[in-house]
């Protein structure tokens, strides 16, 4: 089971023959989507997220920033470092700690910096009086090219009727960025 695979139904019907049934979820989902930060540079977009992982944890909110690699995640937690941010980082190289560092992360001020592939799977239970600060607040540090694993990064909080925030950070400079939309541009650019 997965809250994301009606998105590709197709696909898994064309590939495997299976159909994707849709099951409502047992609690009502509380999640708050919150509209993408776009930022100019990844120096600007690593600063906001900072100043954003700061704020909360100040308020005592858990939160769960998602990169894309293992190289995103320990630059950050460099960057945390440098601030003397207390962070735990969940990524490729944890394999052991992962269900330690996952069972701590709903925890009052807990920040956990996680590829976005690491810890599917698995409910971050928030400990006394997250719910009132309003959960688990999610960060996307960069959007992935395939919309499922963002909302199953986005799909950590949120869950079992408990409040959640989400939040993608972006910058002009991102992979995808170049990728997709500068290559549009230059597309553009060509018919005239």
């Amino acid at each position: 089971m997965t809250g994301t695979a009606r998105e590709v139904a197709g696909e898994l019907w064309s590939i495997y023959r299976m159909p994707v049934v849709t099951i409502p979820p047992n609690k009502p989902i509380k999640r708050k989507y919150l509209a993408d930060r776009v930022y100019s540079t990844g120096e600007r977009k690593w600063k906001a997220l900072l100043q954003t992982v700061s704020r909360l944890h100040e308020k005592g909110r858990p939160v769960l920033v998602g990169t894309r690699s293992v190289e995103a995640s320990e630059h950050l937690s460099a960057l945390m470092t440098e601030l003397d941010i207390t962070h735990r980082v969940l990524n490729a190289r944890q394999d052991k700690e992962e269900a330690d560092i996952i069972a701590q992360a709903g925890g009052a001020g807990r920040i956990t910096v996680a590829t976005n592939m690491a810890g599917r799977g698995t409910d971050i239970r928030l400990g006394p009086d997250i719910p009132d600060l309003g959960g688990l607040f999610v960060i996307a540090s960069e959007r992935h090219e395939s919309r499922r694993i963002d909302r199953q990064l986005f799909g950590r909080c949120g869950r079992q009727g408990d409040p959640g925030s989400c939040v993608a950070f972006i910058s002009l400079e991102d992979e995808l960025m170049n990728v997709y939309i500068w290559n549009s541009l230059r597309g553009l650019a060509a018919l005239f």
